[in-house]
């Protein structure tokens, strides 16, 4: 979701484009041609760039959000790269170092704290449930 809450971007795998979505209408507004297998999206803290990470091509598009369009060449990155958002955003809400053993529980606590609790935090953050998003920081956490 761009900061000030007016479009969410979605990462459709099975057709490698990201989908912006109007917040005030409910509707797809634009669907953007991206790399192979975009796997996660994540909005910079100004709000003006979606970077989106391909899992299949190994790269990192990015999205300039006043025009819904991709800008400047794919960035290579690592095998099988994943985006999540909220991990990137300010403040900081990823309390855990990945690769620390303690990287899992910090970052479930100060989710908790956040959100008033780990279903609140699932909710607000987009995921199906507690266990995807625990999940989610799993991956980050194995970093």
């Amino acid at each position: 979701m761009n900061p000030n809450g007016s479009k969410v971007y979605v990462a459709n795998n099975g057709d490698d484009t990201v989908s912006a979505i109007s917040t005030a209408t409910d509707t797809v507004t634009t669907s953007i041609p991206v790399g192979v297998e975009p796997t996660g999206l994540a909005v910079n803290p100004d709000g003006n760039k979606v970077y989106v990470a391909n899992s299949v091509s190994n790269n990192v598009w990015v999205i300039a959000t006043a025009t819904d369009t991709v800008i400047g060449s794919p960035i290579p990155v690592g095998k099988i790269p994943v985006a999540y958002g909220i991990f990137i955003q300010s403040p900081l809400r990823f309390a855990g170092t990945p690769g620390k053993a303690n990287c899992h529980g910090q970052s479930v606590s100060a989710l908790a704290r956040q959100y008033g609790g780990l279903n609140n935090a699932a909710a607000a953050l987009g995921y199906a449930s507690v266990g995807t998003l625990q999940d989610a920081i799993m991956v980050i956490c194995e970093g």
